[in-house]
């Protein structure tokens, strides 16, 4: 999964049953390009757009019977291919479970210093990591500084030169500085006044911050919904090693909504080749959550909500008002997730579909991402990397539309290449 507030799995989560039948919209798909007339339909209404299209399955159709039966052979070979990437995927899962173990020391003294459990010494909050690339840099600079006087020495032009230059220099810096200040200045006046101080304990509304900070988790918050988010204390990850999965804990301190402790979420994972779509397999993936029953205490159900509608008795022209409860958006039916049928031939409608598709991704991107690095998430760091992930993918689309399309490369080895 890429890292940031966007969310990116690292491993493949389909639902597979948006349509009704195996393969669903995929197969669809498939046959309509796999059949000649509508691809010719197809370029005769759209003209030059799709004059590059090519049937992918013409050339192979195409081939000699001798051709078809090696094309077949290799498909053997990748099924195979495919059985044991599923093993590995197997084998991988064991691995992460036996090494989980050494997180939860770490995953521990996080939680006791964000609950302020726990002081850490003042040793502990030097982040020597950014202190060590400062002095760098202050280095770096200094030898530049010695390299810039020994040229200036050389020639009396050149001493003029770098006096010059070293004026105009710090004219700059003085002029970045002011700037600086004012914007740092500008910066406090728009800060709200702090509800904490130096008495606060621990890291306040720490999870609530990572939360909102993640752009697809933050959309499921409501206002209702943080207040209550304020009484989490920690989010933390069992791995399930057979069958295979992983549970999320939400836990909470006391508070006027509900009486549970902990909040659980389960993520059921298989890593099995579906013998009729051998092809399909690409990792690890879930295909089930579980959520778990919030008590609410009395009027607290903030996932409901309570409204009055008139109703006209048929036999009578009296009217009477009568109040039911309906679903209310809140983070907390994070907890009560739909599911989806055990028969793939069943339909589900496109809106459970995609519901189930999002909490699948929600659920993987606190697994692989929002619990291990937490700290980055409360930073906005973890955000900033993923912005730049994203920078570097818009550049290579750039790339690619900078390409001209009527390039005709030659074809044949080059000159420098020939083989013989």
């Amino acid at each position: 999964m890429a890292e940031g507030g966007d969310l990116g799995p690292s491993m493949d989560v389909e639902t597979k049953k948006k349509s009704k039948g195996k393969g669903g919209k995929k197969a669809l798909v498939e046959s309509l390009m796999g059949n000649p007339e509508v691809m010719e339909a197809l370029k005769a209404q759209f003209g030059s757009a799709l004059a590059g299209i090519r049937n992918y399955g013409e050339f192979s159709e195409s081939l000699p019977a001798v051709c078809k039966g090696r094309v077949k052979a290799l498909k053997n070979i990748q099924a195979q291919y495919q059985q044991i990437d599923a093993s590995f995927h197997e084998e991988l899962h064991k691995l992460e479970c036996q090494f989980a173990a050494q997180f939860q020391p770490l995953y521990a003294k996080r939680q006791q210093i964000v609950s302020g459990q726990y002081e850490p010494t003042d040793a502990e909050c030097k982040f020597t990591a950014y202190d060590e690339s400062d002095e760098e840099d202050e280095e770096d600079d200094a030898e530049e500084g010695k390299d810039a006087a020994a040229a200036a020495a050389a020639t009396p032009a050149a001493a003029e030169a770098a006096v010059d230059s070293a004026d105009k220099a710090k004219d700059d810096s003085t002029a970045d500085q002011l700037a600086t200040d004012l914007s740092k200045k500008a910066k406090l006046d728009d800060t709200p006044e702090s509800q904490f101080d130096e008495n606060t304990k621990g890291i306040p509304e720490f999870w609530l911050t990572c939360l909102k900070n993640i752009d697809d988790v933050s959309q499921l918050i409501e206002d209702t919904d943080e207040e209550i988010l304020k009484h989490l204390e920690d989010i933390t990850l069992k791995l399930v090693e057979q069958p295979m999965g992983f549970i999320l804990e939400f836990h909470f301190s006391d508070n006027p909504y509900f009486t549970n402790k902990v909040l659980t979420k389960t993520y059921h994972l298989k890593a099995e080749v579906d013998a009729t779509d051998p092809f399909s397999f690409d990792g690890s993936e879930i295909f089930k959550s579980e959520g778990c029953v919030i008590n609410w205490n009395k009027g607290k159900n903030i996932t409901v909500r309570t409204v009055k509608k008139k109703q006209r008795n048929r036999n009578k022209t009296q009217t009477r008002v009568i109040t039911k409860q309906v679903p209310a958006d809140s983070f907390f039916n994070f907890f009560s997730p739909p599911s989806l049928p055990d028969d793939d031939d069943d339909e589900v409608d496109e809106e459970t579909a995609a519901t189930v598709a999002r909490d699948y991704d929600v659920g993987l991107f606190m697994k692989e991402n929002l619990i291990p690095k937490a700290i980055l998430y409360f930073t906005g760091e973890a955000l900033e990397e993923d912005d730049d992930d994203e920078d570097d993918d818009d550049d290579d689309d750039d790339d690619d539309d900078d390409q001209d399309p009527d390039y005709n490369p030659p074809t044949g080895n080059p000159k420098e290449c020939n083989t013989h």
